[in-house]
């Protein structure tokens, strides 16, 4: 599964790809930190998730984890 990270910085679009919900919101996170804005989430699904979204992604990916086992 992947999952895309975007977000703008200064010197445009930043994309980045993730193997995990956990790793793409750590990800995500760092960016937000590191100054960027405009940051998503999104699951290979095509859902978007914007960090105040973040634990509904948390939640559903549990979920999804939970019902796989």
């Amino acid at each position: 599964m992947v999952f895309l990270i975007t977000a703008l910085d200064t010197s445009g679009n930043v994309t980045l790809r993730r193997e995990s919900a956990l790793a793409a919101m750590k990800k995500a996170t760092e960016l937000i930190s590191d100054g960027c804005w405009n940051v998503e989430v999104t699951t290979p699904d095509g859902a978007t998730y914007n960090p105040g979204e973040f634990d509904q992604l948390k939640a559903r990916v549990g979920g999804l984890a939970g019902s796989a086992a």
